[in-house]
């Protein structure tokens, strides 16, 4: 109790860089960006942890990959494909976000509706993003999840690939035609993103792939 005390407290304050994107940083605070990491010092707990703790007993047999529930759940009738909680957040959310490839599986088998957001605009192909879940990643893509749908603070997917450091994943929604110039509500596009989050191996990965570097940071 008392970390999520100190975790609800945090303050976050503007990195002292002379790189031009450090004109972005303040109008970030307060809206959820991806950007929210300075030097030296990371939040103690991910934000996208927050919140995915399971409460209907549909929700936690996707967050435990208990197929066999799930099937039962099903076939009883008495539970949605699509049933969600409070935060709007599906099994198939909860499925990606605990990494359970057979459940997201089953759940798509069952018509579950792919591209559906939560509370915060997160799709399933997000959270397992955020989780660095590559096969149910594949595996939303392949089954025709949306890559270019934004959350509340406007990151795709890719932005959130790129706050985590995966080119793997970052590869795959390129594959499947990601918008490699999305901007968030901040105005940053994933190579931005790369560059303000000291990602700089990623940041020449979207070069290399064909991401617009402005003329100040050409040299990445």
């Amino acid at each position: 109790m008392q970390e999520d005390i100190e975790y609800d407290v945090l303050t976050i304050q503007t990195p002292k860089r002379a790189r031009w994107y450090t004109r972005l940083w303040p109008s970030c605070l307060g809206h959820g960006c991806s950007c929210r990491k300075r030097r030296g010092q990371q939040r103690k707990f991910p934000l996208y942890l927050i919140g995915y703790d399971p409460i209907g007993e549909l929700q936690r047999a996707a967050s435990v990959g208990d197929v066999t529930s799930i099937e039962q759940f099903m076939n009883s009738q008495e539970h949605h494909v699509d049933e969600h909680d409070t935060k709007h957040r599906t099994p198939l959310h909860y499925a990606c976000a605990h990494n359970h490839p057979d459940v997201v599986k089953y759940l798509l088998s069952k018509k579950a509706c792919i591209d559906v957001q939560d509370d915060e605009g997160c799709t399933p192909l997000m959270k397992a993003t955020q989780r660095d879940n590559v096969e149910c990643v594949s595996i939303l893509l392949i089954a025709g999840a949306n890559p270019h749908l934004m959350d509340l603070s406007g990151n795709t997917a890719l932005h959130h690939a790129v706050s985590r450091g995966n080119t793997t994943i970052a590869s795959k929604l390129l594959e499947y035609n990601a918008n490699i110039e999305a901007k968030t509500e901040c105005g940053l596009t994933p190579f931005k993103l790369a560059l303000f989050e000291e990602k700089y191996q990623m940041a020449q990965f979207l070069k290399q792939n064909g991401a617009i570097a402005p003329l100040e940071v050409e040299s990445y």
